[in-house]
């Protein structure tokens, strides 16, 4: 089959099919990177252009100049889904699923991005559920004696593991999240940004303010605090197993820290616009670009 200038996306369906299909065409499969995609709404979302999307889809603008750097038929495996926790993706029922997947197919890359939604949403209502007013830090350290974060970096061992016991030299990217900044707003669903469905539902979200209702009650306390948490999911879960000597020369993660500074470059609580999001690909494709084998990297 004809291969497009544009990047080719697949969810499962139909990534078998092309991948044969690539594999038929050897001078193009070696110059075709080949990316393993797991993850939450920051890989999925459909509101807006998400931080994988600006990988895999070139806007008219971007084709003239030859972006996203990926693609003239780059090929992605994409299982990401909204709401997923870190927990759940990492589980070991599922990461049996991916695993298998994982082995029958030559992939050079994996794509993560997990973690986001294992520290709002139930966990912060049940966590918080009849306390009174306390500082950020207090309830940060709330969090901490919850010992969530060491679920999560467990999960993502377990993961880790399982994957490099397949292929140990295969790179695994991952990245951090950003300093929320519109604590409180909601998604806006609309005809535009989501088609039929909105019809059915005009909002999702918030994540995080309305369970901060009681011990965190200000805007800046609430945003201070999930500071904070991003902080914590990269000192204490990605940079631990970035520094283990078991997930050296594997495992590695784009610091994405500090990049949108600015309310009007966030679609909701959690979200990013797709402005945004492309901010945040810039670093993320960089990071990806440099790991790929050097007859696949883009200039």
């Amino acid at each position: 089959m004809p291969f497009p200038q544009s990047t080719m996306t697949t969810q499962r369906g139909e990534f078998r099919r092309i991948h044969r299909a690539l594999q038929r065409k050897p001078e193009l499969a070696a110059r075709t990177p080949v990316f393993f995609c797991e993850g939450d709404s920051w890989f999925s979302t459909p509101l807006a252009m998400n931080l994988l999307d600006w990988l895999v889809y070139p806007t008219p603008e971007d084709e003239e100049h030859g972006v996203p750097q990926f693609g003239a038929g780059g090929l992605f495996f994409r299982t990401e889904r909204s709401g997923d926790l870190a927990l759940d993706i990492f589980s070991p029922g599922r990461i049996d699923d991916l695993a298998d997947w994982y082995e029958g197919f030559d992939f050079d890359l994996v794509l993560i991005s997990a973690g986001g939604n294992d520290f709002v949403g139930t966990f912060l209502g049940d966590l918080f559920a009849g306390q009174g007013p306390m500082t950020p830090a207090q309830a940060f350290a709330r969090v901490q004696r919850s010992r969530r974060f060491e679920e999560v970096r467990g999960a993502y061992q377990r993961f880790l593991r399982a994957f490099r016991r397949i292929r140990p030299d295969t790179p695994i990217l991952a990245h951090s999240y950003d300093y929320p900044q519109r604590m409180g707003q909601s998604g806006q669903l609309t005809l535009a940004n989501l088609g039929a469905a909105a019809l059915l539902r005009d909002r999702v979200g918030p994540w995080i303010a309305p369970h901060l209702a009681t011990v965190l009650p200000q805007a800046t306390q609430q945003r201070e605090f999930a500071a904070m948490l991003i902080d914590g999911f990269v000192e204490q879960v990605l940079s631990p197993l970035a520094d283990r000597t078991e997930f050296a020369g594997v495992f590695r993660f784009v610091d994405l820290h500090g990049t949108l500074r600015r309310a009007d470059q966030w679609f909701d609580e959690m979200h990013p616009t797709g402005a945004g999001f492309h901010a945040l690909s810039l670093k993320l494709r960089n990071a990806a670009n440099a790991l790929l084998p050097p007859a696949k990297r883009r200039a």
